[in-house]
């Protein structure tokens, strides 16, 4: 097995500099139909998955040894011989050592990149699929001495890959910003090319006399939708402006505040009547276009908003009565979602004690779920955004926000 010094070719500050740019020309050399048909996340997290260095770890629980005789040829031309009269090579010599196997995982070829901080030479050893191999000779010592020299070792690699980790802790973040500003630049150049600039949106009027009690901005909006794409041919699909389902939570959350503000109203609601207050608002904000119950794509969902005759959210609302329930509420709302659906959100009455319970329980079910993909964007202590997949097509995303609110009891 070849034995060398770690940590002794190459630079890892240099390395850190070259990742990012080679992440950069691949991301520019993709097909455009990477960027109208792949989900921008998807594409940026694949890129950082393989440009990122995988710096190895040793497990030091697992270290197992093995042993042999080798031999090594001394220097010199000490050796006479009395019927040449001249003098030759040493004789060969034989000695015996304990291999020391020290697993890790990670990128084995990083075991040669030299950090800012390093000693020269670097620990010995023998770079395996798998393992490090280090070989001390055993002649003169105790079996504590080997323990003492292998710990000494170890200690040495351990202290220059932390130094590696220090060079190499910020290549992610110098993918992922230029990535994401070229993908969304790329993206658009090419919308523009296809003449959907001026397509992108539908309206989605508000009354003109829309009552503000329920509603946090003062000014009234459209609807500004963007488009993502599909599999070949070019087809773009709508989708709800990221300010108007904010504005359409946060009707959801000022309902709730009045729920808190007049528990002997509320306390004996169940889901039916407490929806119905909801769809009122929002209908008071939308003209109408708020449904409840409505048959949508494999079944019927709580709360359903349509535009021009386009499904833009959907939500359900239900009572917390556990993970098992939880989760069949996640399948069933994505159940109702069809291919242009992609923002909605899931609200959840809680009139058990410990909300807090209740919030870790469903989030640690959601990341648990099949169809999970990221998050939560914590935008509040009881509202969390996810994105999951789309159980048809797993390359389209769905936008999930959980709401959690606790609703009155019985005084």
């Amino acid at each position: 097995m070849p034995e060398g010094y770690l940590f002794s070719e190459g630079s890892t500050l240099d390395l850190a500099r070259q990742l990012p740019v080679l992440a950069m020309n691949e991301l520019k050399a993709m097909p455009e139909s990477v960027f109208l048909s792949v989900p921008m996340e998807d594409v940026i997290s694949e890129l950082v998955a393989k440009f990122r260095p995988d710096l190895p770890t040793v497990d030091e629980d697992s270290v197992w040894i093995d042993e042999e005789e080798r031999t090594y040829q001394p220097r010199g031309r000490d050796r006479y011989d009395i019927f040449s009269d001249s003098y030759g090579d040493p004789e060969p010599q034989r000695f015996h050592v304990v291999m020391y196997h020290l697993p890790f995982r990670g990128n084995r070829d990083l075991f040669r990149f030299q950090p800012s901080r390093a000693s020269y030479p670097g620990p010995q050893a023998a770079i395996m699929a798998n393992d490090l191999v280090i070989s001390l000779p055993t002649a003169g010592k105790s079996g504590d001495q080997l323990n003492a020299e292998f710990g000494a070792v170890v200690r040495s690699i351990k202290e220059h890959l932390a130094t590696a980790a220090s060079d190499l802790q910020h290549v992610a973040s110098q993918i992922e910003q230029p990535a994401r500003q070229f993908f969304e630049a790329r993206k658009a150049e090419l919308l523009k090319g296809k003449g959907l600039a001026a397509s992108l949106g539908f309206p989605m009027k508000r009354r003109p006399d829309a009552p503000t009690t329920f509603i946090a901005p003062q000014i009234r909006r459209k609807v500004v939708p963007v488009r993502t794409e599909t599999v070949a041919p070019f087809k773009p699909e709508p989708e709800l402006d990221e300010k108007e389902y904010a504005h359409i939570l946060s009707v959801i959350e000022n309902m709730t505040k009045v729920m808190e503000r007049s528990p002997h109203t509320f306390h004996d609601m169940g889901e039916e009547d407490i929806r119905q207050h909801y769809l009122v608002q929002l209908n008071g904000q939308y003209e109408g276009q708020a449904t409840g119950e409505t048959f949508n794509h494999e079944g019927k969902t709580d709360i359903l908003i349509r535009s021009e005759g386009r499904n833009v959210f959907i939500a359900e609302c239900k009572f917390w009565h556990g993970e098992k329930v939880f989760t069949e509420t996640v399948d069933q709302l994505l159940r109702y979602l069809s291919w242009r659906d992609t923002k909605a959100a899931l609200i959840i009455f809680n009139r058990n004690k410990g909300l807090s319970g209740v919030i870790e329980t469903a989030n640690k079910a959601i990341e648990a779920h099949a169809q999970y993909k990221r998050g939560p964007v914590v935008e509040g202590d009881t509202r969390f955004r996810y994105v999951l997949a789309n159980p048809g097509d797993v390359s389209r995303e769905i936008i999930v926000t959980l709401m959690f609110f606790d609703v009155p009891t019985a005084p």
